[in-house]
């Protein structure tokens, strides 16, 4: 009996971990809260410089030359004019942002704002298909092995900052690319809490899994039942996997009795950000409230920048609605905060500047460009950050990291390592202290040739 017990009880925790089982007793989906976790991290950040990161992914690729790297009275200016932000990039020239991003250029440019601009303006992975550049994006690793096996940041977060904040240390507001946890099989890194910020915020299944289930008096009772079966259980049979429900369930019970995480979910009554559409106002909304509640890393994404026809209209609702009224939005509220919060704006990669087709009329497109594309950087609450930018591809936005003429190249290992070195996670070392766990080893999250040193540097991070 106490064997076919144990495997109806190890068989319970498996479905429980594939997200099928639904756990009564606490109110809540435990997979749907927190990842039955193999490895716990023991590894507290070091020299951080921000105390929370916000990624937020243009689905699609965006156009860069008709965002963040304008190049006026070239062939590729597109429709849009272009002013400066009084200030520099690394080689002495004006940094410059097309019209539609006025208003964020107004916010940056402000010194009582404490929000602050960088660009990256030679990011170059060379991969143009959308699945393999997500991979590099989000994990860090450029080839498609690498890129595939490893944990995506937001799972790399996931396990970095357990018990952080309000208890949830990653959270990725759908759509999932930006994204879960890359290589299931192969990292052992815990996934982040995915969720969505849907119309009806207050009958969300998260909120609900977050609330009290019953009284607390009575909660308390079950956690403590509970308990006694899995400490009599572990006496007997001290299994990895029970060992992780019980820590899972540990978390969740002090997730839903703290109460924050409940209120932080919840957007009922709350005035949306500005966006484009609906959906994105309400995961920027979410986003900044996360952020503002304490979960150290959030990440979510701006849709259908692919604009390979309709580019004029994709920019103007993408870049200047989304990004500088709603992005612009929720770092205003995030500076009042007094949060020091980095925020990363970037895409699969960038567009063409060519909008001939091939019998040579004009169109209202540009097609993917991964060989020279950009990042905008917003700091806030960070007096060190230098607002500048690095990287040239020239005055067409032609230039290649193949032909040897792109200027100061970023691939995306240095972008990934500045993130996480401006985390307090310091991936350049080879003692280890910083790896992640895979199936059989500790890895690095990036790696450790991409020290993001340069990017510091140039930041005034450094």
């Amino acid at each position: 009996m106490e064997s076919k017990a144990c495997c109806n009880r190890r068989e319970l925790l498996r479905r429980a971990a594939q997200g099928g089982v639904a756990l009564g007793f606490m109110g809540a989906s435990l997979p749907q809260l927190f990842s039955l976790r193999e490895a716990r991290a023991g590894v507290a950040p070091e020299g951080a410089l921000y105390d929370a990161a916000l990624s937020i992914f243009m689905d699609g690729g965006p156009s860069q030359q008709d965002s963040l790297d304008p190049k006026p009275g070239s062939r590729c200016q597109g429709p849009f004019g272009s002013f400066s932000l009084g200030f520099q990039d690394v080689y002495g020239q004006a940094v410059r942002l097309t019209n539609p991003l006025a208003p964020l250029g107004n916010l940056v440019t402000n010194p009582g704002s404490n929000v602050r601009l960088g660009l990256i303006r030679s990011l170059s992975h060379d991969n143009g298909d959308h699945e393999f550049a997500q991979n590099y994006m989000n994990s860090f690793w450029g080839g498609a092995p690498a890129a595939t096996e490893y944990p995506s940041i937001a799972s790399a977060m996931a396990y970095f900052r357990q018990g952080e904040g309000i208890g949830i240390p990653s959270v990725v507001i759908g759509p999932e690319k930006t994204l879960t946890n890359r290589g299931p099989n192969l990292s052992r890194c815990p996934a982040p809490l995915v969720v969505t910020a849907g119309d009806a915020q207050s009958g969300n299944p998260v909120v609900r899994s977050l609330e009290l289930p019953v009284d607390q008096a009575r909660y308390g009772r079950r956690k403590a039942f509970t308990d006694a079966l899995n400490a009599r259980f572990l006496r007997r049979r001290p299994d990895a996997l029970a060992r992780d429900w019980e820590r899972s369930a540990d978390d969740a019970y002090g997730v839903t009795v703290g109460g924050q995480a409940a209120r932080a979910f919840d957007l009922t009554g709350v005035p949306l950000l500005p966006a484009a559409d609906a959906n994105t106002a309400r995961r920027l909304t979410l986003a900044a409230r996360l952020l503002d509640a304490g979960v150290p890393w959030v990440a979510t994404g701006i849709l259908g920048n692919d604009s390979h026809e309709n580019n004029a209209a994709t920019v103007q609702a993408n870049w200047g609605t989304s990004v500088a009224q709603g992005v612009g939005g929720l770092c205003q509220q995030l500076a009042a905060s007094g949060k020091r919060v980095l925020v990363v704006v970037y895409g699969d990669f960038g567009r063409t500047p060519d909008t001939v087709d091939p019998n040579g009329a004009n169109r209202d497109g540009r097609d993917h460009w991964p060989d020279g594309f950009s990042v905008g950087l917003l700091s806030i609450n960070q007096p060190r950050f230098t607002p500048t930018a690095i990287g040239d591809t020239g005055p067409d936005g032609l230039w290649t990291r193949a032909d040897g003429r792109l200027r100061d190249p970023i691939g995306p290992g240095d972008l990934g390592a500045f993130i996480y070195k401006a985390l307090g996670f310091q991936v350049g070392r080879f003692d280890g202290r910083y790896d992640v766990p895979m199936a059989d080893r500790e890895a690095p999250p990036v790696d450790r040739n991409n020290e993001g040193d340069e990017l510091l540097r140039t930041f005034g991070l450094a």
